[in-house]
């Protein structure tokens, strides 16, 4: 499931809006104090179904927004919601990890939160689901 962290980046960086934002991958060990910033990274997973020898896995992927507080702050985190969805909603990703992925759905946007109250932004959380086979 990991796998897929990479290719919603790479798939980010790709973005035009986004030009001059931090895209970051969660998994990886990088100064994350730099912003504009989008990090991506894998928020859990549910299992909608489960039938033997099979279960439908479904990761929820978290694209955090973030910028400094300001007069143009509003302004850059909806170009880059904009732009994330975009990019993202109703996109299938590459089979990744042995798996065939689903189309990525938005399945919320809400507020996030930041120790450093200079900072504001938004974690929109896309969905996607794929079949793992187990033991007959």
């Amino acid at each position: 499931m990991l796998a897929l962290e990479t290719l919603i980046a790479q798939r980010l960086r790709e973005q035009g809006a986004l030009a001059g934002w931090q895209v970051r991958e969660g998994c990886q060990d990088t100064d994350r104090r730099g912003v504009p910033a989008v990090d991506v990274r894998m928020g859990g997973a549910s299992v909608p179904q489960v039938r033997k020898p099979a279960a439908t896995l479904q990761p929820e992927w978290a694209i955090t927004l973030v910028v400094r507080r300001g007069p143009d702050a509003a302004q850059q985190l909806d170009a880059a919601l904009v732009a994330a969805i975009t990019s993202l909603h109703n996109w299938r990703p590459a089979d990744a990890g042995g798996c065939g992925w689903t189309e990525l759905q938005v399945a919320n946007v809400l507020p996030a939160d930041f120790a450093d109250v200079a900072l504001v932004g938004y974690q929109i959380t896309f969905t996607t689901a794929a079949v793992f086979h187990g033991q007959p």
